[in-house]
């Protein structure tokens, strides 16, 4: 995950207690018994054979095939204790993953792109997404330094406000939508988010608060939901204020903005931590505030729940449906 949720992981995990394995989940399934307990989980990505490939936040990367867990440290890799912000895995099966570099493993062997041997702006890469070309397109990028880089396996192209559109350095998430637009969001500091589409030929749009009607505080996360709208998160992790009423999730047609309305929001004060829109149309988001862990909203009511984990970071949905909940203390599973 990609988000400053992470940077109070730690203080989330001190008051955190156990589920009931029987737990139902708010669509009426069932939610697993905790799997790789005492993992820190912060990415998900499943290749064409259905394993898993998971990122934590210092130990290591591992593939889970639902059983069985090879992981994959500092002992038997180029893989460190750097938190493994991102994976994505491409058509030919090679797993990209973002961490203190770009790596990537063809199944026998790890690669590391190292940005001074790669001539890549930085060395941090928070977000990896990868286009129908199979386009590898990952962020390199700090506070005000560094961009965008696409990789087409051959060359690396940098993107940044220098010798671009690109209205900022720090790259916050990259999604791909359903036309093979490359979706940006931004943060070059508090109050100063914004959103950046690359379309065919390069060609880079920006959205702003013109465009979307508000100001985005700070980007958490992007998705794109099964209508082909962008759907982003809004982190308040940052503000020194607590309060309620301000825009959490909002979604993006490409021309207009509509924020998806929480439950009591002017007097409840949510923290939005992670989102997602599984291939049902239906989002997932789960929340450090209120008395809420997770939600599923169905385009027309939220429907929560409270399992007792230590906070949900990231979510994936499975080949066959599953949803994957990646936490501090674990993996869970939903069936």
């Amino acid at each position: 995950m990609r988000s400053s949720a992470l940077i109070f992981a730690l203080m989330i995990l001190l008051s955190s207690c156990k589920k009931d394995s029987s737990d139902v989940t708010p669509d009426g399934r069932v939610l697993s018994d905790i799997a790789l307990k005492d993992f820190f989980i912060t990415s998900i990505a499943f290749d064409k054979r259905g394993n898993a490939w998971l990122g934590t936040l210092s130990q290591g990367l591992i593939k889970f095939d639902g059983v069985t867990a090879k992981i994959f440290d500092s002992s038997n890799s180029i893989i460190t204790k750097a938190a493994i912000m991102d994976i994505e895995v491409d058509k030919a099966g090679n797993v990209w993953i973002g961490s203190n570099d770009l790596i990537k493993y063809n199944g026998s062997k790890f690669t590391r792109f190292e940005a001074s041997a790669f001539g890549l702006p930085k060395n941090s890469v928070r977000s990896i997404a990868i286009d129908a070309n199979d386009d590898v397109w990952f962020s390199c990028s700090s506070f005000q330094s560094g961009g965008l880089v696409k990789y087409d396996g051959s060359i690396f192209k940098t993107f940044t406000p220098a010798n671009s559109k690109l209205p900022g350095n720090l790259i916050q998430d990259i999604k791909v939508d359903q036309s093979n637009q490359v979706w940006v969001a931004l943060n070059d500091g508090a109050d100063d988010g914004s959103l950046a589409k690359i379309g065919p030929d390069d060609i880079i749009s920006v959205v702003g608060s013109k465009e979307l009607g508000f100001k985005p505080y700070y980007f958490g996360n992007i998705a794109v939901n099964t209508n082909n709208e962008l759907v982003a998160s809004i982190d308040y992790g940052l503000s020194s204020l607590m309060i309620a009423g301000r825009p959490q999730i909002f979604k993006f047609n490409g021309s207009k903005a509509q924020i998806v309305s929480l439950p009591d929001e002017q007097s409840v004060i949510y923290s939005t931590q992670s989102i997602y829109s599984d291939k049902n149309g239906n989002l997932w988001a789960s929340f450090s505030g209120a008395d809420k862990e997770y939600g599923i909203f169905n385009g027309k009511e939220w429907k929560f729940k409270k399992s007792g984990t230590s906070g949900i970071f990231v979510f994936a949905e499975s080949p066959n449906g599953e949803m994957w909940l990646g936490t501090g203390e674990g993996l869970y599973i939903v069936k």
